[in-house]
């Protein structure tokens, strides 16, 4: 059984757990997917374009990895939006 740890209450609701599922797993998840992914672009265009050290270090598989990161957070997205809209019609 789950307990609201402040109030010291049963969570018998389903609203309140589903909240706690849906926005904080999804909007954390989606949050930190985001992040990574602009931090890795930005060490990207820092090598590629200021450091110009591209031919040292491997540019096209760091272009690559931040591509995949932008991919899965645009996959992300629509799962949290629909996780969230059918927490909106209960």
């Amino acid at each position: 059984m789950e307990y609201d740890i402040i109030y010291r209450m049963p969570l018998h609701s389903l609203w309140t757990v589903g909240m706690f599922r849906c926005c904080l797993e999804w909007d954390i998840t989606s949050t930190l997917t985001f992040a990574a992914a602009s931090a890795s672009a930005g060490i990207t265009v820092l090598i590629n374009n200021d450091l110009d050290k591209c031919s040292v270090n491997h540019c096209t598989k760091f272009e690559t990895a931040t591509a995949m990161a932008f991919i899965s957070w645009f996959a992300m997205s629509p799962s949290f939006l629909l996780n969230f809209w059918s927490l909106a019609s209960l």
